[in-house]
């Protein structure tokens, strides 16, 4: 599987975080779907999960070069993008068209992220090689 070069995968974290950042603080968060929340988990969480589990992804990717045994790694990965969204949380707090802090959401922040563990579960087994490695 390609490795692409580091400046290439730290700008994908970045634009996810500046996505995630957009998305969350910009954009004014009305949409018909909305309206239509299942009743066991509410999609404004579904997307908190998807989204923070793209930021670990992101970033799992981009450290792959980092020394660090994989597990250490992965909570590292994980506390990152989670104090991400805490972060992002706290940002929503000052914005009048949002709500205040919420705790389930900065959940949802970390479920999400926590759904990088099955990258480290998966990294043993991949052979990343950088794309001139792959050329040859």
């Amino acid at each position: 599987a390609p490795l692409l070069p580091r400046s290439i995968r730290w700008l994908g974290v970045f634009a996810v975080a500046a996505f995630i950042f957009y998305a969350s603080v910009v954009t004014v968060p009305e949409t018909l779907i909305d309206e239509t929340d299942p009743e066991i988990v509410p999609l404004h969480l579904w997307r908190h999960v998807v989204a923070y589990f793209g930021l670990a992804g992101a970033l799992a990717y981009a450290t792959d070069h980092w020394k660090l045994h994989r597990w250490r790694k992965a909570l590292l990965v994980i506390g990152i993008a989670a104090l991400y969204g805490g972060c992002v949380e706290i940002a929503q707090a000052f914005v009048p068209h949002r709500t205040d802090f919420m705790v389930i959401d900065v959940a949802a922040n970390t479920l999400g992220a926590a759904g990088v563990i099955a990258w480290y579960l998966l990294r043993p087994y991949l052979n990343l090689r950088s794309i001139p490695e792959l050329m040859d």
